[in-house]
C-alpha cells in the first residue's frame, strides 16, 4: 500500500520530474566527488616496492606503460614504470602533482602527449601542458632531471607525423629555457633511412622488443650525459 507522499508523486508529473532531477544532480554530484578525490589523491601508477637512490621514473602514455621489459632492458637502474595506459596530459598531470610525497627518483624519463595529438589536440597546447609539467617537476621536485622522449613516428598514426615533429622542434626550444630538462631523440633511430623500420607491434603504435632496444639505448646514453658521473658509476655500472 502506497504511503500519501508516494501517492502524491504519483499523481503530480511537476513531482515526478523534481524526483527525476534530484536523482540526476546526485549521480552527478557523486561522479564529481569521486574526480575531485582522485585530483587529490590518485598517484602515477608503480611497478614495484620502495625506491632507492638509483631509481628512475619512467613516466607517460600507454608507450611507456607498455615497456614491460623495462626492469630489463634498464637494469641495473631500478627502471620504474610508472607509464598509463592511453593516457593523455589531462591524466598525466594530476598523477604527477601527487606523486611529490614519493621518494625523489634519479632522473624521470617523459613520453607523452602523442595520444593528446592523435586525438585533435592542436600542438600549441600539448607543448603547453608539457611546460606545466616542468613547472611542476620545478615546484616538488627542482633537483631531479627530466628527459624528455621525442615523439615517436608511429606506422598506423602516419596523418600526424608533421604535428609530431612540430611538437619535437618545440620541444626542444623550450628546454632550452628550463634548467635540469633535456631531449631524448628516439625518432631519428626508428627512420631507417627515412623508412620505419620493424620496431613496432602489430597494431602500428606500440614498440616490440627491438624498438624498446632502441629506446634503452637512447635512454642509456643520455643520461650518461646528463647525470653525475658518480650516480652513474654507482647506479649503471
Amino acid at each position: 500500500m502506497k504511503t500519501p507522499l508516494l501517492q502524491r508523486l504519483d499523481a503530480s508529473p511537476l513531482a515526478k520530474c523534481g524526483l527525476a532531477i534530484l536523482i540526476f544532480c546526485l549521480i552527478v554530484g557523486g561522479w564529481l566527488a569521486v574526480r575531485r578525490y582522485q585530483a587529490a589523491h590518485v598517484t602515477l601508477p608503480d611497478d614495484g616496492a620502495r625506491q632507492g637512490a638509483c631509481s628512475l621514473w619512467f613516466v607517460g602514455s600507454s608507450s611507456m606503460h607498455r615497456w614491460t621489459s623495462l626492469s630489463r632492458d634498464m637494469a641495473p637502474w631500478d627502471a620504474r614504470n610508472r607509464g598509463m595506459d592511453d593516457a593523455t596530459f589531462a591524466e598525466i598531470l594530476p598523477r604527477f602533482a601527487n606523486a611529490a610525497k614519493d621518494n625523489k627518483p634519479a632522473a624521470i624519463i617523459l613520453y607523452a602527449g602523442e595520444n593528446d595529438i592523435a586525438s585533435g589536440v592542436e600542438v600549441r597546447a600539448v607543448v603547453h601542458d608539457l611546460g606545466r609539467f616542468l613547472d611542476l617537476r620545478n615546484r616538488m621536485m627542482g633537483d631531479v632531471p627530466v628527459l624528455i622522449l621525442s615523439m615517436k613516428p608511429s606506422p598506423t598514426r602516419r596523418s600526424i607525423l608533421g604535428s609530431q615533429m612540430l611538437f619535437n622542434a618545440a620541444a626542444r626550444r623550450l628546454i632550452e629555457r628550463v634548467p635540469l630538462t633535456y631531449y631524448g631523440d628516439i625518432t631519428t633511430p626508428l627512420l631507417e633511412g627515412g623508412k620505419l623500420g620493424d620496431n613496432y607491434r602489430a597494431d602500428g603504435v606500440h614498440m616490440n622488443p627491438a624498438g624498446y632496444r632502441i629506446w634503452a639505448k637512447v635512454v642509456r646514453q643520455r643520461l650518461d650525459d646528463i647525470l653525475p658521473p658518480e650516480t652513474v658509476r654507482r647506479c649503471a655500472r
